[in-house]
């Protein structure tokens, strides 16, 4: 919808502006309770335009930075004017989209700002629907609806018996501290052994959900708790139908150790199977000493002193692009360059610049994988037999090697350099150190030996993952014992690798007749305490 509008009092709808098309426009998108993820396509289509952002609190800016332009605002949701933000950016010609964690007209605390946007000023809005709260502790909790059903937003104040609705299946919205007073009134139409599902941080991977009798219900310390009442609550506890409690790395805490590359797709890998992770940088990336070789191979690439471009991280490229930029060029400057990449990330960060890399290992992810699998100079079809290779301040021999043997001539130039982090925070450490975390998940020699430097060795109640046979081996060196060995080195493997372990766990737990409890919940030993003799 295209609009402008004129110079008015937006609190004034009594006499309402005129409009002429223009390009802005407002869109009110919902997406889901929790995970951004809930996002439909047509969510994500209005985002990927905007020019202004408008979101609630605690909303997950960095999620919502990679789905919007470069150039995009955004703001918090909340503030007095935020109806007259909407209509001024509009009437600028702004793409404004109002982005909230839930469905617009099925949560009554959505707020007003689209009531307010169309009765201030006529305006037609666009309308993306999300998912909504009620929908949501349904589905997160396994529990199939009855042919009707109605929610009941309880967290206010608890309405009177008379008020309640008469579905079949009814979801009850609560605060935690209110649960014991709302279970008193739900007695007087239940009974005390009427059975109902209490599902707290829904949609969480703390999440928790209890079959009980209203009389067993007492006050949480819960922000928000669902009470379900119908007869698929029993169903699903029959059929086995808590999907989401039931994925076999629900609620585990995992640390991954980060080094040069982006571990942002294995902690989406994992989040499949229900963990969370937090990473720990144990690499920090400087720019070289000098920058004189930097500036000599860009001016090389530019006047075609290259026929090969060889990328062993995604920091190379960074480097490359940003010398590139200072001198006032873009990707384009590298059309004649033949490209060749080393890991995923890499081919990642080209295609972030619009490139597509002409060669990567297939067999394996490797610098020597690729000089195995790099073509020999030919001089009857290759114009130049010149290869860069921009790199860090660690020797990439095998790759330099093959290629010479190849009959390339390679010249190396330091792109950057890497140094050790500064240890991570103190609490940090101790988690790492006590046994706090469920598993920890190394994907190179290198992490193992730099988070061991700066943060100490995990617990050994700790599950240890490598992503392949030299990372198992460099934590064998360390004294750490591997759980886990991916079968092939990529995020996937891991996490299915890890995946499967803890179903073997759990099942090992059945068997022995054993309480199913993550490896952080293993009962500690309490400190003996020193006593001084007089």
């Amino acid at each position: 919808m295209s609009f402008v509008t004129e110079p008015m009092d937006p609190t004034s709808p009594d006499s309402p502006p005129e409009f002429e098309p223009k390009s802005g426009s407002v869109t009110f998108v919902g997406s889901g309770p929790v995970d951004l993820g809930m996002l439909t396509l047509a969510g994500s289509r209005a985002l990927r335009f905007a020019d202004l952002v408008i979101v609630d609190e605690g909303a997950d800016e960095d999620s919502i930075k990679q789905l919007t332009p470069a150039h995009a605002e955004i703001r918090l949701a909340g503030s007095d004017d935020e109806t007259t933000a909407i209509l001024d950016n509009v009437a600028r010609g702004r793409k404004v989209v109002r982005l909230h964690s839930g469905d617009y007209f099925t949560d009554a605390d959505a707020g007003g700002a689209l009531q307010e946007v169309l009765a201030s000023a006529g305006l037609r809005a666009n309308v993306v629907p999300g998912v909504s709260r009620w929908s949501a502790a349904l589905s997160f909790a396994g529990v199939n609806a009855s042919a009707g059903f109605a929610g009941l937003d309880a967290s206010v104040n608890i309405p009177a018996l008379d008020e309640w609705p008469q579905a079949q299946t009814l979801i009850i919205r609560v605060c935690g501290e209110q649960a014991a007073d709302l279970a008193a009134t739900a007695i007087q139409r239940y009974g005390t052994d009427g059975r109902v599902l209490l599902v707290t941080a829904a949609g969480t991977t703390s999440q928790t959900s209890e079959l009980l009798s209203w009389g067993e219900v007492d006050a949480n310390d819960a922000p928000e708790c669902y009470f379900i009442v119908g007869p698929g609550i029993e169903e699903s506890r029959r059929q086995r139908l808590d999907w989401f409690e039931g994925k076999p790395l629900f609620d585990w805490r995992i640390i991954a150790p980060r080094t040069k590359d982006d571990l942002s797709r294995l902690g989406e890998e994992l989040a499949h199977y229900g963990a969370s992770t937090e990473y720990v940088a144990t690499m920090s990336i400087e720019p070289p000493r000098t920058e004189q070789g930097m500036e000599k191979a860009v001016r090389g690439l530019v006047d075609g002193r290259y026929l090969w471009l060889v990328f062993t991280s995604p920091h190379a490229v960074s480097a490359i692009a940003e010398r590139l930029t200072e001198y006032g060029l873009d990707s384009r400057a590298l059309s004649g360059v033949s490209l060749a990449a080393v890991g995923r990330g890499t081919v990642d960060a080209l295609a972030r610049l619009g490139l597509v890399a002409d060669l990567t290992p297939v067999v394996e992810n490797t610098t020597g994988a690729l000089a195995n699998e790099f073509p020999a100079y030919d001089e009857l079809i290759d114009p130049l037999n010149r290869v860069l290779v921009p790199s860090a301040d660690v020797s990439v021999e095998p790759l330099l090697l093959g290629l010479s043997r190849l009959g390339w001539e390679v010249e190396e130039v330091t792109a950057y350099r890497t140094v050790r982090a500064a240890p991570p925070p103190a609490e940090v450490r101790d988690d790492i150190k006590t046994g706090m975390f469920d598993a920890v998940i190394f994907t190179s020699a290198t992490a193992v030996r730099n988070m061991i430097g700066i943060a100490g060795k995990p617990h050994a109640a700790t599950v240890v993952v490598a992503i392949g046979p030299a990372t198992s081996a460099a934590c064998e060196i360390h004294g750490l014992r591997v759980d886990v060995v991916a079968d092939s080195p990529t995020y996937e493997s891991v996490a299915e690798g890890l995946a499967r372990f803890a179903d073997r766990r759990r099942a090992d737990q059945v068997a022995a007749g054993l309480p199913q409890t993550k490896p952080s919940q293993r009962k500690r030993r309490k400190r003996r305490k020193v006593v001084e003799s007089a």
